[in-house]
């Protein structure tokens, strides 16, 4: 009785983070999927727009994280631009899966990885942990959004209604990206807490309990399925 009453409560509380998120912020988002939708990886110009609007809108912090000389947003454009062919290989590859599967969670892991790894050069050796998260999301809105306040909410989400993480297995340890893969595994939680037993409509409250790592609002999706 405790356990039906407890998925009720998760239930109402993301409807109404959808209502929230629908009013504010997924005007937002359509036009960031469709900036990212319409410029690739092969352009410094189209990658340098992405990655501005990007960490601004999304407050990812490039400017005060990075180490790197001069404008720090060009130097991660520019290490986007050098992982192009590579990048959109993977992204390819990932846009194959329909929904979030402990599969699918691993290789968004390992896409992350690779992404964040490869910047390193071009960000002073700093881990970009959560703009590596934001980017690949408005390439593939099934890569969960993250940062500080998205782990908290999530962990806060998690313990209230009594749901544990799940393991999801790399193809190698990714002692680096700790922080996102455990963020992962507690979202492929969430994700399958809500979706058992439930239709298909019911995963999409995932993307909304607190959308969007705006500077004015708690971030991150913890899903979206725009």
């Amino acid at each position: 009785m405790h356990e039906a009453a407890s998925g009720s409560s998760l239930r109402a509380e993301l409807l109404g983070a959808i209502d929230d998120y629908q009013s504010h912020w997924q005007s937002v988002d359509t036009e960031l999927y469709d900036l990212c939708r319409r410029r690739a990886h092969q352009s410094f110009a189209d990658v340098y727009a992405k990655v501005v609007v990007i960490n601004r809108v999304y407050a990812a912090g490039i400017s005060r994280s990075s180490r790197a000389q001069g404008d720090r947003e060009s130097e991660v454009a520019r290490g986007l631009v050098s992982l192009g062919p590579a990048l959109e290989e993977r992204l390819t590859r990932l846009r194959t899966a329909s929904e979030l599967d402990a599969a699918t969670a691993a290789d968004v892991v390992e896409v992350h990885d690779f992404l964040v790894r490869g910047l390193l050069p071009f960000t002073g050796d700093t881990w970009q942990t959560s703009f590596g998260s934001k980017y690949l999301h408005f390439h593939w809105n099934l890569v969960p959004i993250f940062d500080d306040r998205a782990g908290s909410a999530i962990r806060r989400v998690l313990m209230k209604h009594g749901v544990s993480p799940m393991r999801v297995e790399t193809s190698k340890p990714q002692t680096w990206v700790t922080a996102y893969r455990n963020f992962v595994e507690q979202f492929l939680a969430l994700y399958e807490s809500l979706r058992e037993g439930e239709p298909e409509s019911n995963c999409q409250m995932l993307w909304t309990r607190s959308h969007a790592a705006a500077p004015s609002s708690v971030p991150s999706s913890l899903l979206s399925r725009s």
